[in-house]
């Protein structure tokens, strides 16, 4: 039942009002981007769920379905904020303690969020540049690359690709 609440929180925790995408999901209103301030009330209310449980997961120390149901908007989120507005980073500890960790903990122990759920910011930068996802068919104006904050490293593709020769040696060479 917990666990059903946390993947249901996420309808009253995402901006209301915007356009539905599977590319920039919660993004856009029907006249741009989300104002900052939204994307800020949606980071505190995450971080607060996060808490409910004593994290790093929705649900405590151990991966759930909560967990699975908000890594694919979370993980927009990371790589994507960023690019609409300077500075906003999901994954900052020193704004968004327990999201940081949940970061964290999904690249660390599953190595398939690593491996083929996170994104990069090129790849996302090219989908918001590109009319059509979700912004009207008019790509907003992105924010430069911001090399003082790279998005985190992934940590466990190592770990999942050394006992896989097959493998790439990176997500993104994969």
């Amino acid at each position: 039942k917990e666990v059903t609440e946390l993947v249901n929180a996420f309808r009253s925790t995402f901006p209301k009002q915007t356009r539905p995408s599977s590319r920039a999901a919660f993004l856009f209103s029907w006249n741009g981007p989300v104002f900052r301030s939204e994307f800020e009330k949606t980071l505190d209310k995450t971080e607060e769920l996060l808490g409910k449980h004593g994290g790093p997961f929705f649900h405590g120390k151990q991966i759930s379905a909560a967990d699975c149901a908000w890594a694919p908007f979370l993980e927009r989120y990371a790589a994507q904020l960023p690019l609409l507005h300077s500075g906003l980073r999901p994954y900052d500890p020193s704004r968004w303690p327990r999201l940081g960790a949940w970061y964290e903990a999904m690249d660390a122990e599953v190595p398939a969020y690593s491996a083929r759920v996170r994104g990069d910011e090129d790849s996302w930068r090219k989908v918001l540049a590109q009319a059509g996802y979700g912004n009207a068919g008019v790509p907003p104006d992105l924010v430069e690359e911001d090399a003082e904050h790279p998005q985190p490293a992934v940590g466990a593709w190592a770990t999942y690709a050394a006992q896989r020769p097959f493998l790439a040696r990176t997500p993104a060479e994969e």
